[in-house]
Parts: C-alpha cells; sequence; structure tokens
C-alpha cells in the first residue's frame, strides 16, 4: 500500500514514524519525497490492512490530506 501524506510542517522521518506506530507490524517506508507530500510504502506480509488502523492513521493526520493507493 502507498500512502502519500501531505508534510503540512512535518518532515518525511517524522510521517514515517506516525504510520509505523499505527502499522507496527509492517515494514514502512519513504518512497518518494515531493515538496508538499511524500509517499510512504507500507509493506506487511500477508498484504492486508485493516480499516482500524486507517481510521487510527486518520487521527494521527487528521488536519492532513492522505491518499491511499
Amino acid at each position: 500500500m502507498i500512502l502519500n501524506v501531505v508534510k503540512n510542517g512535518l518532515n518525511n522521518s517524522e510521517i514515517a514514524r506516525h504510520v509505523k506506530n499505527v502499522f507496527d507490524r509492517a515494514e514502512v517506508n519513504i518512497k518518494k519525497d515531493y515538496t508538499v507530500s511524500v509517499d510512504i510504502q507500507v509493506t506487511d506480509e500477508n498484504g492486508l490492512y485493516s480499516l482500524e488502523a486507517l481510521k487510527e492513521l486518520e487521527y494521527h493526520f487528521r488536519d492532513y490530506d492522505i491518499r491511499i493507493w
């Protein structure tokens, strides 16, 4: 899964740390850095992600835009 998160004042490593806290069993890597956003790649061994985790991620980034693909 690729998350595109608007930086909104955070640096890439802070965003990746928040994502890792939510998806604690997954591998989290910064895939691509844009001027205003960053792509974070989330890889889990079974490839499934819970909607609960996405809701929790939304809580951490409630003032940010997050796109998932």
